[in-house]
Formats: structure tokens, C-alpha cells, sequence
């Protein structure tokens, strides 16, 4: 009991950084996030397509009854405000797991790191799938440990719970629930009848909350879940227009480009050093335990196509798991060599961290962002003929494939960088090229560039070029014209 008190604290200081930075800029523009107009829709009672599993629907459509959303920015908050609320209580349960490994400071400062990272400060905000499954990857690391402590018919349906919700949150939760599920067999010892248990009240906690989703729209039924996974499925084997090869991002594209963004550098260089120390100097099995779970999941995510340099939300697993390493590592091999080295550690993770989270929930705002000062500049130039390539978060004439071009003077592109990256990639589809092609030839015909420091995270703030298309004609591909 005594223990638990002395946690209280450091809880409700989390809790008060957590939202803090989840519900700071929440009402930020619609349409800056591309997937939450048809977030929005399901939430209202449009029926689920079922390409992502419901948990996220079904929590924005309860929202939205408790608040009385009646229009579409009332949908759009509580679909926010559920993800805001999952990140929060994530963050509190992330302190929880890792106070059953490590000592008091050193689990508060790096659940601030996890609480404070732009991983998590930035993903809090979307209407997205991805802060739930954070909340159910760390309910069920949570469930998990309990279990070890005490190995009862609650708890043992508490994990089962967890592992549903995971199910549910994420189709790729699937694969964690059922390693988690793995290592409480073995690290547990539980009893087939205890396994029983678990598998049961997993399978049931999906089949409700599929059935309460399938209760509150209309139009859907078992057919469209299944049309919904096998389109997932389909997805997950085929990945996006462009593929990031294995071999040609050294198997390191979400560790360079996702991972060390989501944490900071320092973060990420202070965790895989004592982490390091951990496993080499004193053979820690608790941080090679989480380590490797780390590593595992950012292995198959780069063998994955689903890669695109700039979707963030993919690593957001991985940063559950590097942390809790890390500050294990902190606490049981840095702190009893020098406790002042493994503080001061912890302090320069957590200030990294935080300075680059509060930096990118700040240029969500609309003053700060870069779609809207494109968009202010093209009215000051009284520029009306053109398009944007990607959704700017207010009006805006938009093209699909750039084959409308020759109607327009100036073309406002977020993806030019995408292209120009492709560009260079082997096996992609031809018209991959030609668009490469012709934005390296744009390259001398830029009319304005805005962009930020803390920007092209998650869609914050992103680089944003706007093309003079008047005397670039020779730039477009002839089936742009």
C-alpha cells in the first residue's frame, strides 16, 4: 500500500504533463490528417468499411453520445479527444509497468520521455487508430505483470481483456496480443485451464466490441468485416504506391527516419547505450526482454512495405517497448554504478524529448502551420489558378494524379519530396519516375517555400512548395498536359 501511495504524485504530475500537450491545439484545422473526414463519418453512424477494426469507432461514437455531437466538428473532437485520453492514460500505465522494474525517479523520468515525445504528444491528437493502441498495448504490459504477481481468475481476465483490446484497436495488435499471450504461458506458468481462460475472454472482449460497433450503424454485417480485413490484408502484402526496399534503406528506414524523430536523437542514443551496458555488463533480462521485443516489432515493420518515409504512426509500438528497456537499463545499470550519471541521463532524454513534442503540438496551430501560410500567400499574390496535391485543411482545388495540369499556373505540393525520393528507388511503377522527373525539373521554377523547424512530423507542419507552372510547361509529362 505504502508503495502505491508513494506513486500518487508522480502520477498526477504525468498525467498533468500527458494532457497538457494531448489536449493543447486539439482543435486544430480539419482536413490537416487526411483519414479523419471518414473517421468523422463513422463516427456519426456512417457504417464502417472495417479496414481498421472498431475499437476507436466505437469510443468516438460513445464520446460523441456523452457530449452531444450532433454535427461534424462535435464528432471530430470526441474522435480527438478519445485519442488525447488514451495517450494520457497510456502514459500513466507506461509509469505503472515500468515502477514494477525500476526505482522512482528513473520510472518517473522516462515516462515523461514517453509522455512528452513527439511520438506520442503528436499522435494524441489525430483521430486515428494509433494512441488506442498504444492504451491497449500498455494495458496489456500492464495485465501482464499483474499476472506475474498474482495469478488469479481477475487478473487472468484482465489479460485477456487487454489482449481483445489490442485485437480491436489494430489489426497488427494481433500480433502483440498473441506474443504477449505467449510469454504469460512461459513467464507465468499458467495452466491450460488458465490459458483457457484468457484465450475465451479475449475472443469474447472482440466479439463485443465488433457486435457493439456492427449495433450502432447500419448497413454493415459479417460480410463487410471480413471485405473490410481481406482489404487490410491485401494492403499489408502490397503496402502503398511507392516501396521502400528492404535492402535499400539498410533495413534502417524506420529507425532513421520514423524512430529517431518520434524520440529525439539524444533519446534514442541515451536508451540504446544503457540499454547496451544492461545486456552486455550485467546480462539484465528484463531489458533484453523488452529490448528485443522492440527490435522484433521494428524488424518486421521494415521487412513491411508499409513504409512510407513520413507515417510515423507505424513505430509507435516500438517506442513502448525502447523505453521501457531504457529506463530499466537506467535504474538497474546506470544508477548503481553513479545514481547522479543515470539522473542527469534521464533528464536529458526527457528535456530532448519534451522540447521536440511541445515544439510540434505548438506548429499544429493554423498561425503556424505551413499548408495555411502557402495558402495566405497565394491570396496576397491574388493567385486563383491553381491546385494542391494534398489536403491543405481548408478548400482548396486538388489533383488526384497531375494529369490536370496544363488548366493551372501554380502547383502547391506536400509530396514533391515523396516523389523525388522515389525517384531514386528501384522496382516502382513507372509513372513513379516520371513524376520524379519532373519535379527535379521544377526545381528551378519554385515560386515560394514554406516549412519549420519542428515540421514534416506525422503532418505537422510539413515542407510545402509552391510551383510556377508558366514557364515550367516543359516540366510536365505529356500526359500532365
Amino acid at each position: 500500500m505504502k508503495r502505491a501511495d508513494s506513486q500518487v504524485p508522480a502520477i498526477l504530475v504525468l498525467i498533468t504533463i500527458s494532457a497538457s500537450l494531448a489536449f493543447y491545439n486539439i482543435d486544430f484545422p480539419f482536413g490537416i490528417q487526411p483519414d479523419e473526414p471518414l473517421k468523422v463519418a463513422f463516427a456519426a453512424g456512417q457504417h464502417h468499411n472495417y479496414a481498421h477494426p472498431p475499437l476507436m469507432i466505437v469510443l468516438a461514437r460513445f464520446a460523441g453520445w456523452l457530449s452531444g455531437a450532433s454535427n461534424e466538428h462535435d464528432y471530430l473532437l470526441a474522435g480527438r479527444s478519445v485519442s488525447a485520453l488514451a495517450c494520457v492514460a497510456a502514459s500513466v500505465l507506461f509509469y505503472v509497468v515500468l515502477r514494477r522494474y525500476a526505482d522512482g525517479i528513473n520510472a518517473f523520468l522516462w515516462a515523461c520521455v514517453f509522455a512528452a515525445s513527439p511520438a506520442i504528444a503528436v499522435h494524441a491528437h489525430y483521430f486515428k487508430e494509433d494512441a488506442v493502441l498504444v492504451f491497449a498495448i500498455c494495458v496489456g504490459l500492464h495485465a501482464l505483470v499483474r499476472l506475474k504477481e498474482q495469478v488469479t481468475t481477475v487478473n487472468l481476465v484482465y489479460f485477456g481483456c487487454a489482449l481483445g483490446l489490442a485485437v480491436t484497436a489494430k489489426y497488427a495488435g494481433a500480433g502483440n496480443s498473441l506474443v504477449l499471450f505467449i510469454a504469460a504461458i512461459v513467464y507465468c506458468r499458467l495452466s491450460i485451464r488458465q490459458g483457457i481462460i484468457v484465450a475465451a475472454t479475449d475472443a469474447l472482449t472482440v466479439v463485443a466490441i465488433f457486435g457493439v460497433s456492427l449495433l450502432t450503424e447500419t448497413g454493415s454485417g459479417l460480410s463487410t468485416v471480413i471485405k473490410g480485413l481481406g482489404s487490410e490484408l491485401k494492403h499489408a502484402e502490397t503496402g502503398h504506391d511507392l516501396k521502400e526496399w528492404f535492402w535499400e534503406g539498410y533495413g534502417l528506414t524506420h529507425f532513421r527516419y520514423h524512430l529517431i524523430p518520434s524520440l529525439t536523437g539524444p533519446t534514442v542514443a541515451i536508451a540504446l547505450g544503457a540499454i547496451a551496458v544492461a545486456i552486455i555488463a550485467d546480462r539484465n533480462r528484463y531489458v533484453a526482454t523488452y529490448a528485443g521485443a522492440a527490435l522484433l516489432w521494428l524488424f518486421l515493420l521494415e521487412l513491411s512495405p508499409l513504409k512510407l518515409v513520413g507515417l510515423m504512426r507505424y513505430i509507435l509500438p516500438v517506442v513502448i517497448y525502447l523505453l521501457l528497456a531504457a529506463g530499466i537499463a537506467c535504474s538497474r545499470s546506470i544508477a548503481p554504478r553513479n545514481r547522479l550519471v543515470a539522473t542527469t541521463l534521464g533528464l536529458v532524454a526527457m528535456v530532448a524529448s519534451a522540447h521536440a513534442g511541445m515544439a510540434y503540438v505548438a506548429n499544429l496551430d493554423r498561425e503556424t502551420d505551413t499548408r495555411f501560410a502557402a495558402m495566405r500567400f497565394l491570396e496576397r499574390q491574388g493567385i486563383m489558378r491553381f491546385v494542391v496535391d494534398f489536403p491543405m485543411g481548408e478548400p482548396a482545388p486538388e489533383t488526384n494524379d497531375y494529369r490536370d495540369l496544363s488548366s493551372v499556373d501554380y502547383l502547391v505540393s506536400l509530396k514533391f519530396q515523396r516523389y523525388l525520393r522515389g525517384g531514386g528507388l528501384s522496382e516502382q511503377d513507372p509513372r513513379t519516375y516520371e513524376l520524379a522527373g519532373m519535379f527535379r525539373c521544377l526545381d528551378g521554377h519554385i515560386a515560394a517555400q514554406f516549412s519549420k523547424p519542428y515540421g514534416d512530423y506525422g503532418y505537422v507542419a510539413p515542407t510545402v512548395r509552391i510551383y510556377d507552372l508558366r514557364d515550367a510547361r516543359a516540366c510536365v509529362p505529356k500526359n500532365g498536359q
